[in-house]
């Protein structure tokens, strides 16, 4: 009886040695390091505030969303009800909102869309300039907003209509690519 427990006993240990060893050859970490890096969380923020400065530390924009995520760490931005205060270097201030919006890690352009709404004065203009479109890219270090979606443009009593804009803010040029329809008033 005795040499029946006690070989049952060596032979549940050398089960466990061999199964520790094959563990250990093969690679597995109970530690499970490498897992947590690659399962790493991104973040989810409601009712959240970004703000991004230029070189010169004065604020280039200020993003306000009801939902903004990122499900893994150095990927995109996502963005519900995103409110935009574009204030690039030559002063020329703009307001995006959108339902939804994209941001990319670096935060140098954003991907806004359904029911875009842009709002900015040109420089030396008393009017505001209004947009409206399904969609926009903004490119915050080149200046330009640009589209190929169907776009309103409202501006000191005149209306346009088209499909496709490109809007160089720097510069204070919009361009229209195609089905230009509009009524001006002057």
């Amino acid at each position: 009886m005795i040499r029946r427990i006690l070989f049952a006993v060596l032979a549940l240990g050398a089960l466990g040695a061999l199964f520790y060893l094959q563990q250990s050859d093969s690679g597995v970490s109970d530690s499970g390091g490498a897992d947590v890096e690659s399962t790493e969380p991104g973040y989810i923020a409601t009712n959240a505030e970004l703000i991004e400065t230029g070189d010169d530390g004065h604020p280039l924009f200020r993003l306000d969303a009801e939902r903004l995520e990122q499900p893994t760490p150095q990927g995109i931005i996502f963005l519900s009800a995103p409110k935009l205060d574009y204030q690039p270097e030559t002063g020329n201030h703009w307001t995006l909102s959108a339902q939804r919006g994209q941001l990319p890690q670096d935060a140098r352009t954003a991907e806004l869309a359904g029911a875009v709404h842009a709002d900015g004065r040109p420089t030396g203009s008393t009017q505001l300039m209004h947009i409206v479109t399904d969609q926009l890219h903004l490119d915050m270090k080149q200046q330009l907003a640009t589209t190929a979606a169907k776009v309103r443009v409202d501006w000191a009593g005149n209306t346009l209509r088209g499909r496709g804009m490109n809007a160089d803010i720097r510069n204070d040029r919009l361009q229209l690519a195609a089905d230009v329809h509009g009524v001006l008033a002057h």
